[in-house]
């Protein structure tokens, strides 16, 4: 991967990256969109945020899943988060990896970590409430500002 692949913002030793060409929720989750399937995974924010993953419960192949559901969970050494659907469909595959191995969402949460494979049901509907990666890097910002805010306090 070439660093023209992705945005990235450098805090104190942290670098964060965003994806280019993926499809972001405010939830952290993206989508990667292609020939009516959209894989899915969590932000490179909010794995480095959520700490080392310990434990990955993925998604039901064959369920039927709307935008912003809950569609599995991870747990981390600090907290346990929902896995969030940006998109509506089928589950149709899954990482299984993760199950032995869910570092991989720390290594690589854009390619190796991912979590599911979702066939559309209505892209068009979808897009509407997606960010683009330059709009989800503008929230990103806001998100480590407010957090630093709070460790300030």
């Amino acid at each position: 991967m070439t660093g023209e692949e992705y945005y990235q913002i450098i805090v104190d030793k942290f670098v964060f990256k965003v994806r280019k060409g993926y499809y972001y929720c405010s939830d952290d989750s993206w989508a990667k969109i292609g020939n009516g399937v959209a894989k899915l995974g969590i932000s490179d924010f909010l794995q480095k945020t959520g700490g080392d993953m310990a434990f990955v419960e993925l998604p039901k192949v064959g369920a039927n899943v709307k935008r912003f559901d809950e569609i599995g969970q991870l747990e981390t050494i600090k907290a346990v988060f929902s896995i969030v659907s940006p998109v509506s469909g089928v589950i149709i595959d899954v990482n299984q990896k993760l199950e032995d191995t869910p570092e991989l969402i720390n290594e690589d949460p854009y390619e190796s970590g991912w979590i599911s494979s979702v066939k559309l049901d209505d892209l068009d509907e979808d897009l509407k409430h997606l960010l683009d990666a330059e709009t989800y890097l503008e929230l990103m910002k806001k998100k480590i500002e407010a957090d630093q805010e709070l460790l300030k306090k």
